[in-house]
């Protein structure tokens, strides 16, 4: 364990290598006024002088505030068409064929070869810079959102269209948490290229701002007043990057603060009552899947032919070697993927234990089981309540407030168990649910699920390599997928 003297030692070592780089650029600078001449080069000194001078000046002031306004309103503009761009570019391939090119043109084109031009056409005005700023900070933001949503985890998206689905859902749960980190780097990347960027944008296409007086200082030869306007705009620079990451952290701080309002969602069409959830009585209705096929590609079909049919308190138990299309098979029946042959018809309200937990990371774990029911129709301080008592019936209690990386691989399918009864579904997926976990772990959470199963019947189809674990599951019925494409047939020995 490190001391206080080396922990303050060692956080001291970055602000004095900063310090030393400083003095390395004020001695390089102090050389080459010597050797180019005070006229041409200002000694630092001098120009720090002038700077200070300036800065006590009014109209230095209003300089600055017309160049920041720009910036803001041209910064704004291209970050929000950046966005756009970057999520249809990194979600719809035929988006990001059509809009590659265009970023490409701004992101490599120097902006002097079409600056000139377009202040040109538009004349002088706030109007040109504000463009010109906008279509140099587009093409970074494009870039940087396109990568993120081409990383979007497609696991938690299959996840939200069986609790949660719809557009909203999307974007708030998973779109923008994902992308946050990436709209980060964007904004702090973006608001220095569009400092930078206001100087060609004003010193072609406006009669005031920072960029003009530099233009008006360098075509007059006013060499000392040059170099005074270009460390204003470094110190502009220097502020926008140290001030956004304070900002962010206060944002924090408020939000933890200030309390929320409990938020009601708009009510589903038929809303589940306030009560025990996994009490209530299901609807009689059955999963059906009448001699389904699909295949990723036309040439290599993974399911043809498949035929099942589950009714309220019957359960499917599917077997096969790995890979044959197990995974498909239960993404065909919540209706994640279209069957390409046949026909596929389910209740509408799934509940769905994935291969992986697939908890939503930026969530609680409390806030992950309320998922189903914040968006199903409840109130968000009801939907919590529901959680908890959910969590505490998994034997969670006490972990509401925990987010999933601190939980252990059982506590996580825990979790997930109590989210996918979170909203008393009418049916119940369930994908090789406990894998990885020990014998003894399997054990406990198989009793809970055959439980929890036994107060609700509903149509089950579970997927899994060892059906004898579910052997005391009343009216189970054990399948196995085999072939290429494959095909489901009846177990021999299988029905109970």
């Amino acid at each position: 364990m490190r001391t206080e003297a080396e922990r303050r030692k060692l956080a001291s070592l970055p602000r004095f290598a900063s310090a030393v780089g400083v003095a390395a650029l004020l001695g390089v600078w102090a050389c080459a006024s010597i050797l180019a001449g005070s006229y041409l080069v200002p000694a630092p000194w001098t120009s720090i002088a002038d700077t200070v001078l300036l800065l006590e000046r009014g109209f230095a002031w209003l300089q600055i505030l017309t160049t920041l306004a720009r910036v803001c309103v041209g910064f704004c503009a291209g970050f929000a068409a950046g966005f756009m761009v970057g999520v249809a570019s990194g979600s719809r391939p035929r988006a990001g064929a059509f809009f590659r090119p265009i970023v490409q043109f701004f992101q490599g084109m120097p902006p002097l070869l079409w600056a000139i031009p377009l202040v040109a056409l538009m004349g002088t005005g706030h109007l040109p810079s504000v463009t010109v700023i906008s279509l140099i900070t587009f093409p970074l933001v494009a870039v940087t959102v396109g990568e993120g949503m081409t990383t979007l985890p497609q696991s938690y998206g299959e996840m939200l269209a069986v609790f949660a689905p719809g557009l909203q859902p999307r974007i708030r749960e998973l779109v923008l948490p994902h992308l946050r980190p990436f709209l980060a780097a964007a904004l702090k990347a973006g608001l220095v290229l569009a400092v930078k960027a206001s100087v060609t944008a004003e010193y072609f296409g406006a009669s005031d701002g920072i960029g003009f007086q530099i233009q008006s200082a360098y075509m007059s030869l006013r060499i000392r007043s040059l170099f005074s306007w270009a460390i204003v705009l470094v110190l502009v620079i220097l502020v926008f990057t140290h001030l956004l990451p304070i900002l962010g952290r206060v944002a924090s701080a408020l939000r933890r603060l200030w309390p929320k309002p409990p938020a009601a969602f708009p009510r589903s069409r038929e809303p589940q009552a306030a009560t025990t959830l996994v009490r209530q009585s299901p609807r009689a209705m059955r999963i059906l899947l009448r001699k389904a096929g699909f295949g990723f590609s036309a040439e290599e079909p993974v399911l043809a032919g498949v035929s099942l049919s589950v009714t309220p308190g019957k359960v499917a138990v599917v077997t096969g070697d790995s890979g044959v299309g197990k995974t498909t098979l239960l993404l065909l029946a919540a209706g994640i993927l279209r069957p390409q042959a046949g026909a596929v018809s389910r209740p509408e309200r799934l509940g769905f234990v994935f291969q992986d937990d697939r908890l939503l990371p930026w969530r609680t774990v409390e806030e992950n089981v309320a998922l189903p029911l914040v968006y199903g129709g409840h109130a968000r301080a009801e939907a919590r309540r529901l959680a908890r008592s959910l969590l505490a019936e998994v034997g969670l209690a006490g972990a509401e407030t925990r987010s999933p990386s601190e939980l252990s691989g059982g506590m996580r399918k825990r979790a997930a168990l109590a989210r996918c009864f979170a909203r008393a579904p009418d049916a119940v997926l369930m994908d090789e649910p406990f894998s990885g976990l020990h014998a003894g772990a399997r054990r406990t959470l198989w009793a809970m699920v055959l439980r929890l199963l036994a107060e609700r019947p509903v149509p089950v189809i579970l997927v899994t390599h060892y059906p004898r674990e579910v052997e005391s599951a009343s009216a189970c019925t054990v399948y196995r997928l085999a072939g290429k494409p494959a095909g489901l047939a009846r177990a021999r020995g299988g029905e109970k």
